[in-house]
């Protein structure tokens, strides 16, 4: 070592900003050595080179690698130190999808509340209007069980939720309210449904898209039920004899998007279902008008 100047181990854990026992474990598992070893004390000694090392270890330890992975490229050369970085850029590109789905979820989620609580905050005599639904691509999940099944609702949610574990994707995977359709409106209404499909929204970046499907694209007579979806048929009533009085021809099925369930809250009465009657009208102009808003927003955002 000649003159080179050494330093203790409480030095060289002041300068490298790690604990005397970090430099200790960085021993045991070979990343460093210690320059010198005093015989009688034991005491470590290190150079600057050394301290180098540790900062080097500290610095890929923050980007993201294990202290193995660090291990083995420092021991393997060149080549080894290449595919490791490769394989954690990988990694890492991995865990920022995951995190922007996570993102979008989060923001699904509360948008959904926000527009509960609007709804309970305001309510009123009933009101119905028309909504233009653009197409989109859901995950989508459809259980047949016999008429009037007790908790058919409940029971189909599960498995929903069961399947969309089994095809590969992440609870992040899909977002925003748990839509559910059902093929004759009058059927929901006395209970007699004997088919129900769920329908969540599917994130770009979803690993799979197994039981997916594209749906939308209509204009559907709109009209927020409040409190328990017990007595869900009243407001069905209401919606069925606005869409007559104002000449509108239903499809005949039905859709309820769950807004704020047992999943935001345990209070039945705060429950808020969109529900959604589809209707056999023209939706040309609607569609075009959707169009023109989601091109001024995407072209010429407010600043």
């Amino acid at each position: 070592m000649g003159s080179d100047k050494l330093y203790s181990t409480g030095k060289a854990s002041k300068i490298c900003g790690v604990s005397a026992r970090m430099l200790r474990y960085y021993e045991e598992i070979g990343l460093i050595i210690p320059d010198r070893i005093d015989d009688n004390s034991g005491y470590r000694y290190y150079s600057a080179e050394t301290l180098r090392d540790v900062q080097a270890v500290r610095y890929m330890a923050d980007a993201g690698f294990s202290l193995d992975e660090i291990g083995e490229c420092r021991r393997g050369g060149i080549a080894v130190l290449k595919e490791a970085f490769l394989k954690n850029i990988e990694k890492t590109e991995a865990t920022i999808n995951y995190q922007y789905q996570r993102l979008a979820s989060l923001k699904d989620w509360c948008s959904l509340i926000i527009e509960g609580n609007t709804v309970l905050s305001h309510r009123g005599p009933f009101h119905a209007e028309i909504k233009y639904i653009p197409e989109q691509r859901y995950f989508s999940f459809r259980r047949e069980h016999p008429a009037f099944e007790k908790n058919a609702d409940l029971i189909t949610e599960i498995q929903y939720m069961t399947s969309s574990k089994q095809d590969g994707h992440s609870m992040i995977d899909v977002g925003g309210a748990l839509t559910f359709a059902y093929d004759s409106y009058a059927d929901r209404m006395n209970g007699s449904a004997e088919a129900e499909t769920v329908y969540q929204t599917i994130y770009k970046n979803s690993a799979s898209l197994t039981n997916t499907e594209m749906n939308g694209d209509f204009i559907a007579v709109s009209a927020y039920h409040t409190g328990s979806r017990r007595n869900i048929a009243s407001t069905y009533e209401n919606m069925t004899a606005w869409a007559e009085q104002h000449k509108f021809t239903l499809r005949g099925d039905s859709l309820e998007r769950r807004v704020i369930d047992s999943y935001s809250t345990t209070e039945t009465d705060k429950f808020v279902t969109n529900i959604l009657l589809p209707v056999r009208n023209d939706s040309s102009d609607m569609k075009l008008m959707y169009k023109f808003k989601q091109e001024v927003s995407t072209t010429h955002p407010l600043k």
